[in-house]
């Protein structure tokens, strides 16, 4: 991938310090002497050490669990804007309604889903992503209804300056925003800047991808050029249409050429024009995606042309965040000067806390944890999180799969961010339901055993790190037959005979009928799940640390920093109960089941601390302990284990490890001094084994480091070790 733009932001990240001092340290930590204040975390410098001591990192919106719903299948309030303000008369072919067909506009807008807020609400949930909501390019394809579909899902933008007329108006979304806020209810928009709605077409009437090496960009003149080599910068060159590109782009109609907005969209040269993604290699960054029009992201007319058009997004509807759609196809270098400058307008609208989760359509942690690391991003949407518990509750993948990858949440850790911030998701509108998955993964299932099974993920979904994502819809036990239109079904009544035969788990209803039903049971599970996280806020901002695995069970143990109460979770994936033993840091006490799933048995946990419990097959037992976790007499000795004394770092991501002397509850924060310069905070972290993946991208080849690791047990002094290192040739 292509990073010239990055080191700068890399080394600005770096020397970013964490924010306001937290009211209930411990005697100790609070006299220490406090140097630097920001946003999310408190960071010092005690006397007579050469590190620094911040707290974890936690984001306001891990404790706001997110609904995600794609507004044209959510309600129809009005029924008036069905055709999006064309004669219904003219057909679907211009106005894209057609109800009875999945690719085309079902009838759901701002009306409706201001109507719902209540049911909404009555999830607990706290913020709404809403699809993309600009003006589309109503219809594309071919001319037929058989042969196109429309843009009712909002990822085909080519008028940013309107809501898309099917879903409503300005004032109309401005009200939603408002009614949602007075619920306590945020909303995130989905937002889109790798691509446009099709509207160029190319002169030689080919469109098979052509690759820079036999057809390289040029400028206006002829001369070829890298755009990584000049991404962002004043030495771009000029661009003209029938010299820059492979081919020569071009619009089909007349009205075609000025039917973007902002105008500056209408230039066909901000476009890469280079033929259709096969989504391997350059490609999956410099073509179209599916033919829709690839914006030139390396051209700084797009870059400040975005930071404009997304500002002014922000300045008039007070939404409190982005989920920002396919960014790994996005170069960096446009990402390292977006994000930054979006955080300052949502900063100068009075939104500071402004939340940036990006899709990253990956499983692999290193490359997912990229993007908060290095671009800026608050977090990603985690299709880790999605893919493991999915193969631990229905593909019977066991329980060390799901522990491997929670011990990979290191990667995600920062000055500012972590794994914390992760936005959780099982399914979605683009690869299928839960519940669809569990209906193939689990064979011969019956309705109780596919119930018992989503309810387990479930489970696992709101009580583990990060932030819940709730699918519109799967509270209501859709189901679906796959992934992309197939699994949009309405929540009002459809028309449509491929949801129609739909088998829903959990009910007897159809999408014959509305299906705003509170009393389903996956609406009440998901309700006493927010209820529980609201009556126990460990669960959105505590530690989290894996205490057993077995064949089919896994339990953890939550702990917040200020509250010190330790809860434990146990789940069990397989066919029979088991009995587990759990380590906890509650030596003699006794644990109280909080969750409906718990069998009501109170379990002690003995002189050790050793909690042994009954965890009933494909369910889940939630425990309270009844006292605070014990307090050492002494604090812990730390000891950096990697790197070792004077080594060379060879790469640009390294992993600083420290151990504790025993197994306590308690922080780490390493931070590095580099070149004897003032000690910057590389990041946080709450549970063993203590780690971060250092990013130095930004500093030159033999610099000499001295990194510190400060342990805290929040009750006794910190103690702290250090390192010296050199950075090697990466």
């Amino acid at each position: 991938m292509r990073r010239t733009l990055t080191l700068t932001l890399v080394a600005a990240l770096m020397l970013s310090a964490c924010t306001d001092a937290d009211e209930n340290r411990s005697a100790t930590t609070a006299a220490l002497e406090a140097t630097t204040t920001s946003e999310h975390a408190t960071t010092t410098t005690p006397p007579l050490l050469g590190g620094l001591i911040a707290r974890p990192v936690r984001h306001p919106a891990t404790e706001r669990p997110v609904y995600f719903v794609m507004t044209d299948r959510f309600e129809n309030g009005f029924e008036g804007n069905d055709t999006g303000g064309v004669d219904p008369a003219v057909g679907p072919e211009a106005h894209g309604f057609l109800p009875s067909d999945p690719g085309f506009y079902q009838g759901g807008d701002l009306a409706g889903l201001t109507d719902r807020l209540g049911y909404i609400a009555g999830l607990g949930m706290e913020a709404i992503w809403i699809t993309p909501p600009f003006v589309n390019r109503t219809v594309q394809g071919d001319g037929t209804v058989e042969g196109s579909s429309a843009g009712y899902h909002g990822y085909w933008n080519i008028d940013w300056t309107r809501i898309d007329p099917h879903l409503g108006s300005a004032d109309e979304m401005i009200s939603f925003i408002e009614a949602a806020n007075e619920r306590g209810i945020d909303v995130y928009f989905d937002v889109v800047m790798n691509h446009t709605g099709d509207v160029i077409t190319f002169e030689e009437g080919s469109f098979a991808y052509q690759g820079t090496g036999s057809a390289p960009f040029r400028s206006a003149a002829g001369t070829a050029f890298d755009p990584a080599a000049v991404a962002g910068s004043p030495d771009f060159p000029e661009l003209a249409a029938d010299v820059s590109f492979p081919y020569t782009p071009v619009f089909a109609t007349e009205s075609d050429a000025t039917v973007k907005a902002p105008d500056w969209l209408n230039d066909v040269t901000v476009y890469h024009n280079r033929g259709n993604s096969t989504f391997q290699g350059e490609s999956s960054q410099l073509g179209d995606f599916f033919g829709l029009d690839d914006l030139f992201t390396e051209d700084p007319r797009v870059v400040q042309g975005m930071i404009d058009l997304y500002s002014d997004v922000i300045e008039t509807y007070p939404i409190a965040g982005f989920r920002i759609d396919t960014a790994k196809h996005v170069n960096d270098e446009f990402w390292a000067a977006f994000v930054p400058a979006i955080r300052q307008a949502a900063v100068d609208a009075g939104r500071p806390d402004f939340f940036v989760f990006g899709e990253v359509f990956s499983e692999d942690p290193i490359f997912n944890s990229y993007y908060s690391t290095a671009l800026g991003f608050s977090s990603t949407l985690d299709f880790g999180f999605d893919a493991a518990v999915r193969r631990f509750v229905i593909g019977d993948a066991g329980a060390q799969q799901l522990a491997d990858f929670f011990d990979d949440d290191d990667w995600f850790t920062d000055a500012d961010s972590n794994a914390s911030m992760q936005v959780k998701f099982l399914g979605n509108h683009d690869e299928g339901r839960l519940g669809y998955f569990a209906k193939i993964g689990i064979s011969g299932a019956d309705d109780f055993e596919l119930q018992q099974r989503v309810g387990l993920a479930t489970d696992l979904m709101y009580l583990t790190r990060g932030v819940p994502l709730s699918y519109y819809g799967d509270e209501q036990g859709f189901t679906g037959s796959g992934g992309d239109q197939v699994a949009r079904q309405s929540m009002f009544a459809s028309q449509t005979p491929e949801y129609l035969d739909d088998d829903l788990i959990g009910t007897d209803a159809t999408h014959a009928v509305d299906n705003f039903d509170p009393s389903h049971p996956f609406y009440q599970h998901i309700a006493l799940l927010n209820e529980l996280r609201r009556s126990h806020p460990t669960f959105m901002t505590g530690a989290q640390i894996t205490r057993s695995v077995e064949a089919s069970t896994f339990a953890f143990s939550r702990i917040d920093r200020t509250i010190r109460v330790e809860y434990v979770v146990a789940v069990n994936a397989g066919s029979t109960a088991q009995r587990i033993d759990v380590p906890t840091q509650t030596p003699g006490g006794m644990f109280t089941p909080i969750h409906p799933g718990s069998d009501g048995e109170e379990y002690p946990s003995d002189i050790a601390g050793v909690l042994s419990l009954d965890v009933p097959a494909g369910q889940s037992v939630v425990l309270m302990a009844d006292r605070e976790i014990v307090a050492a007499d002494q604090p812990p000795a730390v000891r950096i284990v990697r790197p070792a004394l004077d080594t060379e770092i060879p790469t640009f991501r390294y992993r600083i490890e420290a151990e504790l002397s025993d197994d306590r509850y308690a922080e780490v924060t390493f931070s590095a001094r580099i070149d004897g310069g003032e000690p910057v905070l590389l990041g946080v972290d709450d549970a063993p084994p203590y780690r971060v993946y250092w990013n130095n991208a930004g500093l030159p080849d033999g610099a000499s480091l001295e990194f510190y690791a400060v342990a805290t047990d929040l009750v006794n002094p910190p103690t702290e070790t250090s390192v010296t290192a050199t950075l090697g040739t990466r």
